[in-house]
Formats: structure tokens, C-alpha cells, sequence
């Protein structure tokens, strides 16, 4: 689940073209949505952070959806 998502991130690809051995494109999509909402990446990006020295970290902020508000 999370290499389709650093897959989909790294590469650009519409979620239609992600290839098959992370699993079919709707069902990974659906997940991350969900992820998403419920905060699930979030914690999984802080857990990497305190993990992680400064110089690694980098945010790809395309992958997020903002809302105007």
C-alpha cells in the first residue's frame, strides 16, 4: 500500500496507471482517500519525521488535497 502511494508520488502517474503488482489502481486509491481523512498518513509522516534527520526530509505537497476555506 504505502509503495503504490511513493510510486503514484514519485512518478506523477494518474492513479488509472498505476501498475498492477501494487494492486488494482481503485482499491489503492480508495485507501489513500480514506487514510487521508482519517488522519492515518499524517501519523505515519510524523512517526518518519522523528525518525528521520532533517536533511532527508522533503514534503511533496501534490499528493495532498487542499481545500479553499
Amino acid at each position: 500500500m504505502i509503495n503504490a502511494m511513493v510510486w503514484i508520488a514519485r512518478s506523477g502517474a494518474p492513479w488509472r496507471d498505476l501498475p498492477e503488482r501494487y494492486g488494482f489502481w481503485k482499491t489503492v486509491y480508495s485507501r489513500f482517500r480514506k487514510w487521508i481523512g482519517d488522519g492515518i498518513l499524517d501519523n505515519i509522516y510524523r512517526v518518519l519525521c522523528l525518525e528521520a534527520e532533517l536533511g532527508e526530509l522533503f514534503l511533496d505537497a501534490s499528493i495532498y488535497a487542499f481545500t479553499k476555506g
